[in-house]
């Protein structure tokens, strides 16, 4: 993929757009972890209570 087809899925409360690539394992306790990118090409985990708990708010797609 070319990063001219990234295309975010959520935006963060205080501004920048994120991508939600998947859900991961955290091994040490087996919790689930969010893992998203930004229009950069940096990869972020975060513990899926966090990404739900309102600080990222999922982008409405609509068809051209």
């Amino acid at each position: 993929m070319t990063q001219s087809e990234w295309c975010p899925t959520h935006r963060h409360r205080k501004g920048g757009f994120y991508r939600k690539i998947g859900e991961g394992i955290w091994e040490p306790d087996r919790s689930v972890v969010i893992l998203y990118d930004d229009a950069q090409g940096r990869v972020w985990v975060r513990p899926e209570s966090e990404f739900e708990d309102g600080r990222f708010i999922p982008i409405e797609l609509t068809e051209p």
